[in-house]
């Protein structure tokens, strides 16, 4: 018998973190993440938007 509890629609998940993107990408303005074994580079545009790029 399995004793491993299912999920249900019930039960709460927390909340997702939140961070400011200037503390996150700090005064470059750009933070690399590695997922995967792959390399991303999010940054700041010259317009102030954020961008995913890999």
């Amino acid at each position: 018998m399995c004793s491993m509890k299912k999920s249900t629609s019930r039960e709460k998940t927390p909340p997702p973190r939140e961070v400011e993107s200037r503390e996150l990408l700090g005064s470059e303005g750009q933070l690399v993440i590695h997922h995967e074994n792959r390399r991303y580079l999010l940054r700041f545009t010259k317009s102030g938007k954020l961008i995913l790029t890999a």
